[in-house]
């Protein structure tokens, strides 16, 4: 198929998502839309489902998408989004005895100033954030 051709592109979520080709931001309302064949794949890529598969397994035969290009014959049926935070689904990588374990410097984000610095270069301070 000509990458240039105009081909359906199936939003499969009740939301609006978005996605960037050739530096421009497109939005994609639920339900179909046109668009270039290039742009749809990369519109597809942009949009994965979170919380699926495993880095070791193969993305291409795997991957499950919230956006569909009819004319390839992807699965078109709805689906929203997972509330995962990554597209890697850990669980199964790790397993049930993985813990996350905090940083010792600054929690994580949170800022710290220079007043809460303990010390200066010239006092001779450790520059160590207070407690």
């Amino acid at each position: 198929m000509d990458p240039n051709s105009i081909v359906t592109v199936v939003n499969r979520t009740s939301k609006a998502l978005h996605g960037t080709f050739n530096g421009r931001p497109y939005d994609l309302p639920p339900g179909e839309s046109q668009h270039v064949l290039k742009a749809a794949r990369y519109f597809r890529y942009q949009n994965p489902v979170m919380g699926k598969g495993t880095p070791m397994e193969d993305w291409n035969v795997r991957s499950e998408y919230l956006v569909a290009i009819k004319e390839l014959g992807d699965d078109c049926t709805p689906i929203e989004q997972s509330d995962a935070p990554q597209r890697w689904n850990t669980y199964s990588v790790n397993g049930p005895n993985a813990h996350v374990i905090n940083a010792r410097g600054a929690t994580y984000g949170e800022a710290k100033s220079d007043s809460q610095l303990v010390g200066d270069i010239h006092g001779g301070g450790t520059g160590f954030v207070k407690p």
